[in-house]
């Protein structure tokens, strides 16, 4: 059995980022030091290395007090890129999980760049396996034109059933027309909205799709999500 460094190595890590991400999942969110220490690297070259695992969806950070708190993404982020590898990262799975420290009490905030940043997104709604409320822009599916056919395929594997409220127009009109309403449903508005919102679980996740800077943030808090799906409620019920 191939060791986690072995593996992550073969997914395009360095030995620099490889060790950032273990000692990461290990601390649980974090600023810039103790990650350095953890990792035995000075604080440049970390926050370098922080920087290429957040461009590759790696790692999330939030602001706390003008401070960088950074954060591992969750270890099941690698099977959603390299499926040809999942059985070796299935092997060491169960280290990754073990030294990822989550505190489910608390809401927690995690911020994604790129495309990267949103397959990682697309990604956790997928492991979710719950049914999914979308408010979307209809370039949505521009913004990933490549693995949106695959989120949509995983999701139809999954039996997971969404509701989308989104523009009234052609596209949007044939998109209805050849998904089966098991497992989506659409209700139209009459305006374009300049974010695209999906609740799941008890996640709320907002995505912007600009061509430098696209961004996702999900919120972990289930008060947040029953407000959004409410709030989804009375916009579905009003009248078309």
């Amino acid at each position: 059995m191939p060791t986690k460094e072995e593996v992550l190595k073969e997914l395009n890590l360095t030995d620099k980022e490889i060790k950032v991400y273990l000692a990461l999942l290990e601390l649980g969110q974090s600023p810039v030091n103790p990650i350095a220490k953890k990792s035995q690297l000075n604080r440049v070259t970390c926050y370098d290395v922080l920087k290429y695992l957040k461009e590759k969806g790696l790692v999330s950070y939030v602001i706390k007090s003008s401070v960088k708190y950074f954060e591992a993404a969750n270890p099941q982020k690698l099977l959603g890129d390299l499926e040809v590898k999942e059985q070796k990262v299935k092997e060491i799975l169960p280290e990754l999980e073990a030294l990822k420290k989550i505190t489910r009490e608390k809401p927690k905030i995690e911020l994604y760049e790129g495309i990267a940043g949103l397959k990682t997104v697309m990604e956790d709604i997928l492991k979710e396996k719950k049914e999914t409320w979308f408010i979307a822009d209809p370039n949505f599916m521009d913004a990933l034109p490549f693995y949106f056919p695959h989120f949509i395929t995983k999701k139809r594997k999954l039996n997971m059933f969404s509701k989308v409220i989104t523009l009234d127009c052609k596209r949007m009109r044939n998109y209805k027309k050849k998904n089966p309403k098991k497992y989506v449903d659409l209700r139209f508005i009459d305006q374009r909205l300049p974010t695209t919102k999906i609740i799941y679980g008890n996640k709320t996740a907002t995505l912007t799709f600009e061509k430098e800077n696209s961004i996702g943030v999900i919120v972990e808090n289930k008060k947040t999500a029953d407000t959004e799906r409410k709030l989804f409620d009375l916009m579905w019920k009003m009248p078309c």
